[in-house]
C-alpha cells in the first residue's frame, strides 16, 4: 500500500548568492582575463582623498581587461594609454568627489568598448533596477549612495553580486555585495561590504507605488538600505544612482 503524498508540505527555503563571473576568491580577490595568470584588481583609496569614483572606474577597467592594474596604479605618471586617459578625465575629482551624472559622462567620454545604463534615484527606480541587473549574474553595477541621517556620507562602491532567500520557487534578493575602495581588500570572499534591505522585497523588479504626487502620477517610496562593512558601524543609506557597465563585443 503506497503512502499518501501530503500537499501541505512547507516550501523549501535556503539562501542563494549570485556573483559576477570570472571573480576568483583566495588569499586575494582576482579576475581571470585573457592573460595566463589571474589578475589582482582591487583598488584601495586613502583616508584623505575623495576618489572612490575613480577607484571603482579603475576596477571596472581591470575586470574587463581594458587596462592593466599595474598601469592604473601609475595613472598620474602615465603619458599615454588608457590609464593616462583615466587620470586626465578624473584628476579634478580626486579630492572633491564626483556626482553620478558626471561619473557617467567621464567614463563614457573615455570612448572604450563599454555600454553604460544609468538610473537615478527613486524616480528611475535605481534600487529595483540594480537588483534586477545583479540577479542576472553577469553585470557590474556602480552604485552611488548617501547617508539617510546626515550629509557626511556620499560614496561610490562597485556591486559585484547579490544574495537573498529562496522560498519554494520564488527568489527574494535582499543584499547587494560590494567592493568598497575605502574598506580592506577582501580575502577568501568576493566582497568587503554589503547593502542589506531592512525587510526583503517581494521582487527584484520595480518598487511598488505607494502614493500619488501633485500631478496625479504614482510615486515610489524611497528604499532604505543598511550599509555594512567590517571597518565601521552600520549606517542607513539610500541609492543616488545605479549604473550598469557591460563590455561590448570586440
Amino acid at each position: 500500500m503506497s503512502k499518501a503524498i501530503s500537499l501541505n508540505r512547507p516550501a523549501v527555503s535556503y539562501r542563494f548568492q549570485r556573483v559576477y563571473p570570472g571573480l576568483q576568491t583566495g588569499h586575494a580577490l582576482t579576475v581571470q582575463t585573457k592573460r595566463q595568470q589571474p589578475v589582482r584588481f582591487f583598488m584601495q583609496q586613502s583616508d584623505l582623498d575623495g576618489a572612490c569614483g575613480v577607484h571603482i572606474a579603475a576596477m571596472i577597467l581591470a575586470i574587463h581587461d581594458l587596462a592593466k592594474p599595474s598601469a592604473l596604479h601609475e595613472m598620474s605618471h602615465r603619458k599615454s594609454g588608457i590609464s593616462a586617459l583615466v587620470w586626465q578625465a578624473f584628476q579634478h575629482t580626486y579630492f572633491a568627489g564626483v556626482h553620478p551624472e558626471e561619473w557617467v559622462e567621464l567614463v563614457d567620454g573615455l570612448n572604450l568598448p563599454l555600454a553604460l545604463t544609468a538610473k537615478y534615484g527613486v524616480q528611475d527606480d535605481a534600487d529595483g533596477r540594480a537588483l534586477e541587473w545583479l540577479m542576472r549574474g553577469g553585470d557590474l553595477v556602480a552604485l552611488a549612495f548617501a547617508s539617510v541621517k546626515h550629509s557626511r556620507t556620499k560614496h561610490w562602491a562597485l556591486a559585484v553580486g547579490v544574495e537573498g532567500a529562496v522560498v519554494g520557487k520564488v527568489h527574494l534578493p535582499d543584499t547587494i555585495l560590494l567592493l568598497d575602495p575605502s574598506a580592506g581588500e577582501p580575502s577568501f570572499n568576493v566582497a568587503n561590504a554589503r547593502m542589506r534591505l531592512h525587510a526583503p522585497r517581494a521582487s527584484s523588479r520595480s518598487t511598488k507605488p505607494k502614493a500619488l504626487n501633485s500631478t496625479g502620477e504614482t510615486k515610489r517610496k524611497p528604499v532604505i538600505w543598511l550599509y555594512e562593512a567590517a571597518e565601521w558601524s552600520a549606517e542607513e543609506v539610500r541609492l543616488l544612482a545605479a549604473v550598469r557597465i557591460r563590455r561590448l563585443p570586440d
